[in-house]
């Protein structure tokens, strides 16, 4: 499990709703090139997104499902990639007129060579993609 947080300079409900609306994606997901809505629905449980990603040099697809969604406090993503299934959580929380957002990534290595590939790679590879992610907010919400 990785984590990262920030506190960004602004109010909780426009931190929360700029994070929630999948037209932002691309811009504070680093690695994200391409998003488009997938069912009608395009926040709350059961919004799912078609997504393009460049992991690691290789363009990739993938379906992104929002299973949690609780206004102006969580947001959780399911985002398999690779036959490997994540989770992506947000949490935010309002600290003295800015707002604190947690960021988690949960994740499983493939079985057999997974576990060595995540200790010398891909783990490093994912933290700092997530502290990235989390300064792009900071950046984008604050400008």
């Amino acid at each position: 499990k990785l984590e990262h947080s920030v506190v960004i300079g602004a109010p909780l409900d426009k931190v929360f709703d700029f994070t929630t609306d999948w037209r932002n994606f691309a811009n504070y997901f680093g690695y994200v090139r391409e998003v488009k809505p997938a069912t009608e629905k395009t926040v709350g449980e059961g919004a799912r997104f078609s997504v393009r990603v460049k992991f690691m040099g290789m363009m990739m697809s993938s379906e992104w499902e929002m299973t949690e969604y609780v206004k102006n406090d969580r947001m959780t993503f399911i985002t398999p990639l690779t036959g490997v299934r994540a989770i992506k959580r947000w949490r935010f929380i309002a600290v003295e007129g800015s707002t604190r957002v947690n960021f988690s990534l949960e994740y499983k290595p493939w079985p057999l060579f997974g576990p060595l590939l995540d200790v010398l790679f891909i783990k490093s590879y994912w933290d700092k993609l997530s502290e990235k992610l989390v300064q792009n907010l900071k950046r984008l919400i604050e400008a």
